[in-house]
This record gives C-alpha cells, sequence and structure tokens, in this order.
C-alpha cells in the first residue's frame, strides 16, 4: 500500500469518527428533551387511557361467555349480511 493509500485511509476513519463524535454529541444534548417529551406522553396516555380492562373477563377467569350480561360490552360490531354453512363432515 502506498504513502498516499495510508493517508486516504486515515482520512476516511477519521471523518467516520467525526461523525459518529457529532452524532453522539446531539444526542446528548438532546437526551433531557426526549425524556421530558417521553414523560409528557406517558402522563397524557396515564390520564386519558380507557380503564375497560379491568372490567373485561380475563382467559384465566373463563368469563367469556357472559357478555350479554356484563355491563362491558365488545367494541366489535356484529356482522351484516353474512351467511354460514355448515362445514362436511
Amino acid at each position: 500500500m502506498s504513502f498516499w493509500g495510508i493517508v486516504g485511509l486515515v482520512l476516511g476513519a477519521a471523518i467516520i469518527l467525526i461523525m459518529l463524535f457529532a452524532f453522539f454529541h446531539i444526542l446528548f444534548m438532546l437526551l433531557p428533551a426526549i425524556i421530558v417529551i417521553a414523560v409528557i406522553i406517558w402522563l397524557i396516555n396515564h390520564f386519558t387511557k380507557n380503564d375497560d380492562y379491568e372490567h373485561t373477563p380475563s382467559s384465566s377467569s373463563g368469563n367469556w361467555t357472559n357478555w350479554q350480561n356484563s355491563s362491558v360490552k365488545p367494541k366489535r360490531k356484529k356482522a351484516r349480511d353474512v351467511k354460514t354453512k355448515d362445514v362436511d363432515k
């Protein structure tokens, strides 16, 4: 490898290291803002979420057939214009 090849490799490595340093420097400068934004989003989600999941039956309770008598209704609409056919045995 010639002298200019080695100089080119060193300059290429230096440019890559400078770019990595700049990226991480910007990332660490923005880290407090990222944390504050994440906390704000979490607080909004925490205080505005729908708490229906506490009243829905879990798979371990075996209560899935009692939707008609439950105060919590499933959020799916009934199917319209659907025809079913028996499976041939």
